[in-house]
């Protein structure tokens, strides 16, 4: 679940991204936010947040240790000045490159957290690196987040058109770009639903679009495509506000009020509307499915079987053994997520356990999906269904895909493709997946797009 970002610290905000529409300063003396008593000489939380990253972009992480109010959570992961080099600054280099400057701040909110997004600038991205505070003022998290000013992407080619368009749920509205083929139509189309966290409508990750080139590539062959930026990105902050969250309101309404917004679109053929759902998009597929019951069929990319929970202690486990051992630090941030996971299990209706202890997310949010399986939901879909997997995928492997198989290979409704060097991204790639390979550009391969795009046009 994660963000397909570098996982920076627990306990991460999965759903928090750069912050909303806070007040920004671009290097100008800030004026004091909420304070606390365990903040060193009054700082405000802006303050302390630019210092910490200041401090690690300058090396200085034994300071970035000692001179920080944490959370207890915090300084049993965070317990030397190496850790913070190891696990945190120097896999950021790797992956973006070298550290530029600090050009900002934003400031949100989420649940009972204040959030500091420090804007900052490397040489291949530019990044939120968010500083997550509780109520009494300590550090409680540290995660990273597309700027959502990063850049602009490059123009369409010619023989495509791109429209921006506004749809959505009234007081959550949502930017999005429709990509057409030349000609007046109508197109069959494909909506493109995004994992977790608070992506951009191309679902940027590092220096890679798939969105974009999923959309570019279908609209080459004659398909019309609708991508538009995550309501956790462009309502950060009022989303933020609200107490009991599910991932509903996270991604499901949305992907429906976008196929809904899309039959009204003359240039679009109303009964060939796909939606394609990548990563937790995909793993919500089942669930959007019986909100749209006319659409023509589903896809589902790189999405998962297994509970998130225990997908992210996976995912941990895997990055902690890349470099071939597990250090002591590790180790115990390892039980620490292997502790929230058996926390997630835990919950029952009215359970009042701190998001802090369930991976930064409130209980609501678990308990919506308590004893979701996506694939004996997707038996119950009636249309077809695509499901393609990255062989490379190490968020979500290859045993999901098969999990998939194993549940719906009978159906006579539902196609399989694996891509052999491909990663959770559908990009090509070679040796032990990693991270870091997202900080170099790709595209999408040729293959999953012919392949989406050949499977939509024989419908």
């Amino acid at each position: 679940m994660k963000r397909h970002l570098v996982c920076i610290l627990a306990v991460l905000l999965l759903l928090a991204g750069c912050g909303g529409k806070g007040p920004e300063k671009d290097g100008t003396p800030a004026p004091p936010s909420t304070t606390s008593s365990h903040i060193p000489g009054g700082m405000s939380i802006e303050d302390i947040a630019v210092s910490l990253v200041s401090d690690m972009a300058a090396g200085k992480f034994d300071q970035a240790v000692s001179d920080y109010p944490y959370t207890q959570e915090m300084k049993d992961v965070i317990t030397v000045g190496q850790f913070l080099k190891d696990k945190i600054w120097d896999p950021l280099i790797n992956a973006y490159g070298e550290f530029i400057e600090i050009t900002g701040t934003l400031a949100s909110q989420y649940q009972e957290h204040d959030i500091i997004s420090v804007r900052t600038s490397f040489e291949k991205a530019r990044l939120c690196i968010n500083v997550v505070f509780n109520g009494d003022g300590l550090i409680a998290g540290i995660n990273l987040a597309p700027d959502p000013e990063g850049g602009t992407p490059a123009k369409a080619p010619e023989s495509v058109t791109e429209a921006e368009v506004t749809f959505g749920k009234s007081g959550w509205e949502l930017p999005g770009t429709i990509t057409k083929p030349a000609g007046g139509g109508p197109f069959p189309a494909v909506i493109l639903v995004h994992g977790s966290g608070p992506n951009d409508r191309d679902e940027t990750v590092g220096a890679n679009k798939p969105f974009r080139d999923i959309a570019l590539g279908l609209a080459q062959r004659g398909i019309a495509t609708l991508r538009y930026d995550k309501r956790t990105l462009v309502h950060n902050q009022k989303f933020s506000g609200l107490a009991d969250i599910t991932v509903y309101e996270e991604m499901v309404e949305d992907a429906v009020l976008a196929y809904e917004f899309l039959k009204e679109d003359s240039s679009i053929d109303m009964d060939n509307i796909y939606v394609l759902g990548h990563s937790l998009g995909g793993m919500m597929i089942p669930r959007i499915a019986k909100l749209t019951p006319d659409a023509a069929g589903y896809i589902i990319m790189a999405g998962a079987v297994t509970p998130l929970e225990d997908l992210m202690v996976y995912q941990t486990s895997y990055l902690f053994s890349l470099d071939g051992t597990v250090t002591d630090q590790e180790e115990q941030t390892l039980e620490t997520y292997k502790a929230m996971r058996d926390n997630v299990k835990a919950l029952t209706p009215g359970s009042d356990t701190p998001p802090e202890q369930l991976f930064g997310i409130p209980a609501s949010y678990w308990l919506d999906l308590r004893d979701y399986n996506p694939a004996n939901e997707a038996k119950t879909i009636k249309r077809p269904l695509l499901i393609l997997q990255g062989e490379r995928d190490y968020q979500v492997p290859m045993e999901e895909f098969e999990l998939w198989k194993d549940s719906l290979g009978n159906n006579n409704n539902a196609t399989f493709k694996s891509y052999d060097g491909l990663n959770h991204l559908m990009i090509y790639g070679t040796g032990t997946p990693s991270p870091q390979e997202y900080s170099a550009p790709g595209k999408v391969d040729e293959r999953v797009i012919e392949d989406i795009a050949s499977w939509v046009l024989e419908r």
